[in-house]
């Protein structure tokens, strides 16, 4: 059976990217002490005969139990350190407990560009999560990155306080 050495790379940029601290390339590189290049490689799903110290080191930065970098080569998904067995569908945003609906899009095609976490007042918060379409190109993404920009200013400016008016 052929390891998918693609499918690990965009697992783990997309662990990488989604992490509760997004890190860039840059700053994995420097957190588990490698240059940039290797995380270009491991991420662009460089073939290797086996995993590397270097790839086990990133698996476990982003939260991957041990196991995990075989798992997802051999075509399943990645079972995270804190997750208790699966009992039900594994993975990052299963284990999270999300709706379902939010499960199924997380999962689809597309990169993440982006993810924000907006005030709701003192009460709550809203967590956004901004994919881009599959296949974009860096002009596409660049288009979408602006309009999130704009969406996300706009989201900040608003006012959740239950119909308090601004004392100034």
């Amino acid at each position: 059976m052929d390891l998918d050495w693609t499918r690990l790379g965009k697992a783990l940029r997309d662990a990488r990217r989604a992490a509760a601290v997004s890190l860039t390339q840059e700053e994995m590189a420097e957190e588990i002490g490698v240059g940039r290049s290797v995380i270009q490689l491991i991420e662009a799903g460089n073939k290797y005969k086996k995993p590397t110290a270097s790839m086990r080191t990133y698996a476990a930065r982003v939260g991957w139990a041990d196991g995990s970098i075989e798992a997802v080569l051999a075509g399943g998904e990645p079972t995270l350190k804190d997750a208790p067995a699966p009992a039900r569908e594994s993975g990052p945003s299963a284990a999270a407990g999300l709706p379902l609906r939010i499960v199924h899009e997380l999962k689809g095609e597309g990169d993440l560009l982006d993810t924000a976490v907006i005030p709701l007042g003192d009460d709550a918060s809203m967590v956004v999560v901004v994919k881009g379409k599959p296949g974009a190109s860096l002009a596409e993404i660049e288009r979408s990155l602006e309009a999130w920009r704009k969406a996300q200013g706009q989201l900040l400016e608003l006012d959740y306080r239950d119909g308090e008016s601004d004392p100034s």
